[in-house]
C-alpha cells in the first residue's frame, strides 16, 4: 500500500462532510458568471440569464452535415430563436458550445444540457431546461446515444411540443441523422454503403420512426458527411428498407456534406450553404426491385438533386434544382450513378 506523503495530514472527519456537502450542490456560480449544476446522468452548462425568457420565434431547421459548425448557418439559427433561451443537447461533449454561440450574437442564454443515462430524462430540471428553450441544437457524437438516453422520454416529448410552438431545431452529424421522421440509429454501429447494399436486413441497419417531428421533414431521413463517406448507396438502401417496412409509400432522403448546411423554412425552401453540397433523393414503393433479408439490394432509376451553396431545393414540391438532374441505380449490391 503506498503511504501518506511526509508533510501531509489525513482530512478530518468534519472536512470530509464538508467536501461531500459542497460536491452535492446543484449549483455553482463561476467567476465569469456561468451556472453549472450536476444530477444523476447529466450535466449542465448556463452563460446568461437562468430565468425563462419569452421572446418572438420562428420555426426552422439548420441542418448541418458534420466536420465544422458554420457560423452564418448559426446566425440563422439564433434569429429564428430570437435570440432567446438556446438549449444544445448532447451526450459526450463539454462547454465549449457556449463561447462560441455567444460570439456570433448575444442571447439570453445559452445552455450545453449533456444526458448520460436515461434516467437523467426524466429528471424536472432536464426536461424544464428542454421545455423552455426557445432554439434546441442537437450536437454530434453518436447517434445511437441519443437514442438509447432519451427517444420515447419527457425530454423527447419537451423536444416535439417545443417544435409543435414554432421553436428552431438544429443539428450537426449524430444530431443532424436524428432530426428526420425517419433515422438511422446506429445501434449496432455504424454501416458502409456496401455493407448496406449487400443486405438491407443486415443487422446493423436500424432505423426509427418519430423520435423528432419537425413537420416539413415528414417523411424523410437525413444522413450527414455525405459525399466524404461515400453515403448515397446506404441512404438509398435505408429510404428501401423504409419502403418495404411499408412506413410509407414515399421516402425523401437528404444527404449533407461535411462543412455544408441546409437551412430549411416551415414552408419547404431549403437553402443550402458552405463548402460542399446536399443531395435530396426521392424514391416510391415500385422504385424497390429487391430488398429481402439476406440478398443484395435492387432499386429503379432514381433522380437525384446535387444543390450546390448560394442555390435552394423546395421539399414540400421536390423542385427548384437549377443543374440538371442526376440518377442513381442499385443493381445486385452495387450503385450506379448517372450524370
Amino acid at each position: 500500500m503506498l503511504g501518506q506523503a511526509p508533510g501531509m495530514r489525513r482530512p478530518s472527519v468534519f472536512m470530509v462532510l464538508v467536501l461531500t456537502l459542497v460536491a452535492s450542490l446543484p449549483a455553482v456560480s463561476t467567476p465569469a458568471g456561468a451556472q453549472i449544476q450536476r444530477g444523476f446522468g447529466y450535466r449542465s452548462w448556463l452563460r446568461g440569464n437562468p430565468a425563462n425568457v419569452d421572446v418572438p420565434v420562428h420555426s426552422g431547421a439548420m441542418l448541418e452535415g458534420g466536420a465544422k459548425d458554420l457560423r452564418d448557418a448559426w446566425a440563422w439559427f439564433l434569429e429564428h430563436a430570437g435570440y432567446g433561451d438556446i438549449v444544445l443537447i448532447c451526450s459526450t461533449c463539454d462547454a465549449s458550445y457556449n463561447p462560441y454561440v455567444a460570439s456570433i450574437h448575444p442571447v439570453d442564454s445559452v445552455q450545453t444540457l449533456k444526458i448520460t443515462d436515461r434516467r437523467a430524462s426524466y429528471d424536472p430540471f432536464v426536461v424544464n431546461s428542454v421545455a423552455n428553450a426557445d432554439g434546441i441544437f442537437f450536437a454530434g457524437g453518436d447517434q445511437s446515444d441519443y437514442v438509447r438516453i432519451w427517444a420515447g422520454t419527457p425530454v423527447d416529448d419537451a423536444v416535439n411540443a417545443a417544435i409543435a410552438r414554432g421553436v428552431p431545431i438544429g443539428g450537426i452529424s449524430a444530431g443532424l441523422a436524428i432530426s428526420g421522421q425517419y433515422a438511422f440509429t446506429a445501434l449496432k454501429n455504424t454501416v458502409t454503403s456496401d455493407q448496406a447494399m449487400s443486405d438491407c436486413y443486415g443487422i446493423k441497419i436500424q432505423l426509427r420512426a418519430d423520435m423528432v417531428q419537425y413537420p416539413a421533414l415528414t417523411s424523410t431521413i437525413a444522413d450527414s458527411h455525405f459525399t466524404q463517406r461515400d453515403r448515397m448507396g446506404r441512404l438509398m438502401t435505408f429510404m428501401s428498407r423504409i419502403l418495404t417496412d411499408g412506413w410509407t409509400a414515399d421516402v425523401r432522403g437528404i444527404g449533407i456534406d461535411g462543412s455544408t448546411a441546409v437551412l430549411l423554412d416551415p414552408s419547404g425552401s431549403a437553402a443550402v450553404i458552405g463548402q460542399g453540397n446536399a443531395t435530396f433523393i426521392r424514391m416510391g414503393t415500385g422504385d424497390v426491385r429487391i430488398c429481402t433479408p439476406g440478398q443484395p439490394v435492387s432499386t429503379g432509376s432514381v433522380q437525384v438533386d446535387v444543390v450546390h451553396p448560394g442555390n435552394t431545393f423546395d421539399v414540400a414540391t421536390w423542385s427548384g434544382n437549377p443543374d440538371p438532374p442526376e440518377y442513381a441505380q442499385i443493381n445486385d449490391g452495387v450503385l450506379t450513378l448517372v450524370a
